[in-house]
């Protein structure tokens, strides 16, 4: 019997020895297999991150210009701090595709090898020449005295060059896809072989597994006592960790309950609040004269306001859809497996990835929260917006009818902040002329009155020209020693000659919503002020011009 015995065990030691060897040859082989096509993966990742990263960097160079056209420094550095990062962004990833180290896909920074395919690697130099050239025409465009974005020969070689190594890095996608699928198949073909090995093994691992049950059985079952031992300790502390974990996330869940109503709480007092200086702010406009500011006041915090009640509204509807229940779940799924929990949290997939989805649900529930804090903040911009709005308003309305020492540039300045919501809703391009003036005797009141009339007239004007073709121009000069103009100019539709001078007459008006007295009260505002309202416009569609002149008194005879 025992040798009967022996020479069984002579083949099925070889079989567990020929099936152990070939697993091991079959799973270095997928390892390897998948390692070079989860780097494929990664190659195409960063190819699609530098295609975006190429059109970030062509929209910020026309934010740029756009900057430099409308004298908007703060956009133009802003811009191109931001083209800087992105090229750099750009280098580092082709760098690390040549010649190997990390580049960033996303928010997720990879570790690549570097390419050593002859035709990727060519393909790859070419994007870098390409993106040279393309970088070299920014710097000329930045650098070009022309901010035009039309008919701008830097204009068109930046975008043509721009063009070019966006068609290179999808060229460069493609191929890198195509690299993928190759190494995707050969995997595939690796793991069709594995399971003869796994095959050869398990039949192998069955004789061994029967003769060691059959022969040591006492020591069997002394392991197995210990195994439950281990099991239970080890489903103890993950149903501890489990319910440290399901506090935390009610207490955040609460904690952020807590918050979405005091917010509401919040909003409704600023709104309330809002309201009672919209109250104050039309009494004062109607006391003092003020019925077009309070128009375009409270027109802009409309605008405001809607922001205000989507920010709101978008806040109630996350806050609803917060991701509790799979929590919920994950309870009721460990609360089924009480009886089996080592078993359930050893050899069920389910159960193995767990507290690898526990963490995410913590992720996930934590980038919810910021989400809503930066809605919280949005809110906050809103409200501090409109107070700002009104209380510009209301500095103007105390000084009704009361001529007093004033600079032209920031009372147009505070014209241009009241409509500044209801400019960038209509994708209004400001252009400022200012010559550097000092500071007048003038009745604010109605010069403010008159200038916030022809900027919401011009804007108006505008609405019907094509996106990225409204624009509003504003010009502030002394044509004498002793007048003074400011001028608002618009693209827009234009005025028919023969509506030249009917435009300021009482109750006359072009629009379907208009009142026609907007123009009279500024012409009656602009005499008031001992000067003159004039309107000039080459005909329909080809814009107008309204210039109001009146006396310049200084400060200084002002005060004498």
């Amino acid at each position: 019997m025992a040798n009967q015995t022996r020479r069984l065990l002579w083949p099925i030691a070889g079989m567990v020895t020929l099936g152990v060897v070939l697993q091991v040859f079959s799973l270095l082989a997928v390892v390897e297999s998948d390692a070079i096509a989860d780097q494929s993966r990664q190659y195409v990742a960063v190819a699609a991150d530098l295609r975006t990263t190429a059109e970030q960097f062509e929209n910020a160079t026309y934010l740029a210009l756009v900057g430099l056209a409308t004298a908007d420094w703060d956009l133009l550095v802003r811009q191109r701090s931001t083209a800087q990062a992105l090229a750099g962004r750009f280098v580092a990833a082709n760098t690390a595709m040549l010649q190997g180290g990390q580049a960033r896909t996303g928010d997720v920074m990879v570790m690549l090898r570097g390419v050593e395919e002859p035709e990727v690697h060519e393909a790859l130099s070419s994007v870098r020449a390409l993106w040279e050239e393309t970088h070299a025409a920014h710097v000329r465009l930045l650098r070009s005295d022309n901010y035009s974005l039309k008919n701008n020969p830097e204009v068109e070689r930046f975008r043509a060059e721009s063009s070019r190594l966006t068609r290179a890095l999808g060229d460069v996608s493609v191929l890198l896809q195509r690299r993928a699928q190759m190494e995707e198949s050969r995997l595939a073909a690796v793991h069709g072989l594995t399971p003869i090995g796994l095959f050869l093994l398990m039949l192998g691992s069955a004789a061994f597994v029967i003769w060691r049950i059959l022969l040591p059985f006492a020591a069997s079952t002394e392991e197995l006592a210990r195994s439950e031992a281990a099991l239970r300790l080890a489903r103890d502390e993950l149903e501890q960790r489990v319910a440290e974990r399901t506090r935390e996330l009610a207490q955040t869940n609460e904690a952020l309950r807590h918050a979405h109503d005091g917010l509401e709480v919040r909003v409704k007092e600023r709104t309330q609040e809002l309201k009672d200086a919209q109250r104050r702010a039309v009494e004062l406009a109607r006391q003092a004269g003020m019925a077009e500011l309070a128009t375009n006041v409270l027109h802009n915090v409309g605008n405001v306001l809607n922001s205000i009640n989507t920010s709101a509204s978008i806040l109630d509807e996350r806050l609803r859809t917060l991701r509790v229940q799979p929590l919920v779940k994950v309870a009721e799924l460990l609360e089924s497996h009480r009886a089996d929990l080592a078993v359930f949290m050893t050899e069920d997939e389910r159960g193995r990835r767990l507290p690898e989805y526990l963490v995410k649900l913590g992720q996930h529930l934590s980038s919810t929260r910021d989400e809503l804090l930066e809605m919280t903040a949005a809110l906050h911009r809103h409200v501090e917006h409109i107070r700002m709005i009104v209380e510009l308003q209301q500095s103007y309305a105390t000084s009704s009818s009361i001529v007093e020492v004033t600079s032209l540039q920031e009372l147009v300045e505070d014209a241009l902040r009241i409509n500044a919501a209801a400019l960038g809703r209509h994708g209004v391009t400001v252009e400022r002329h200012f010559d550097p003036l000092p500071h007048v005797m003038v009745d604010k009141h109605k010069l403010l009155q008159i200038i916030l009339n022809l900027i919401s007239n011009a804007k108006y004007a505008v609405n019907d020209n094509p996106d990225g073709e409204r624009r509003l121009t504003l010009r502030v000069e002394r044509p004498t020693e002793d007048r003074v103009q400011v001028q608002v100019r618009d693209n827009g539709m234009g005025i028919a000659p023969e509506l030249l001078t009917k435009i300021f007459q009482h109750g006359f008006t072009t629009r379907k919503d208009g009142h026609g007295f907007g123009l009279h009260s500024c012409a009656i505002a602009a005499r008031a002020l001992g000067g003159s309202l004039v309107a000039y416009s080459d005909g329909p569609k080809k814009g107008a011009t309204f210039t109001l002149e009146f006396p310049y008194r200084p400060e200084e005879q002002g005060s004498a």
